[in-house]
């Protein structure tokens, strides 16, 4: 009887445990501390072509700003092909082109419309360029991505 009380004994006090870290990592998750989208930086990324220099997301206004640099080695057009917000409803969006000589920087905006994306949260856009050298015919398509906190 004396093996069969301490077993019962050590997996009665290993199951309170247990049942504690279960009870104690459900807090943290209910709590938010185990989101990986709250710890997670933004990020704004494209080709080496097309460079991300910095964005913003406005959530009031359903605005989203980013400014690329021209990597591509000569004067070339820029044209937002698509822009998904990939967090919620997708509304028509309306989007910037501009020409950019080499090296240089522009800001596109894009609008989604008002109070489109939740402020204080994470925002991701899945974006298409298409670019075309001003001496070119081709248009050539970059995809890029932008990650960031809504303001």
């Amino acid at each position: 009887m004396k093996k069969a009380q301490a077993a019962l004994e050590f997996l009665t006090t290993y199951g309170w445990a247990f049942l504690v870290i279960l009870v104690m990592i459900g807090a943290l998750a209910y709590f938010g501390v185990l989101s990986p989208t709250k710890i997670l930086p933004g990020k704004c990324i494209f080709s080496p072509e097309v460079s991300c220099v910095e964005y913003q997301i406005t959530g009031s206004t359903g605005v989203l700003e980013f400014r690329l640099r021209n990597g591509v080695g000569a004067a070339a057009n820029f044209t937002i092909s698509n822009v998904t917000y990939l967090g919620g409803t997708n509304p028509s969006v309306a989007c910037s082109s501009l020409t950019l000589g080499a090296g240089r920087t522009g800001t596109v905006t894009c609008t989604f419309g008002a109070n489109v994306f939740p402020i204080g949260e994470k925002a991701k856009f899945d974006v298409t360029i298409l670019f075309k050298k001003t001496d070119a015919t081709f248009w050539n398509p970059i995809k890029g991505e932008i990650y960031g906190d809504v303001q």
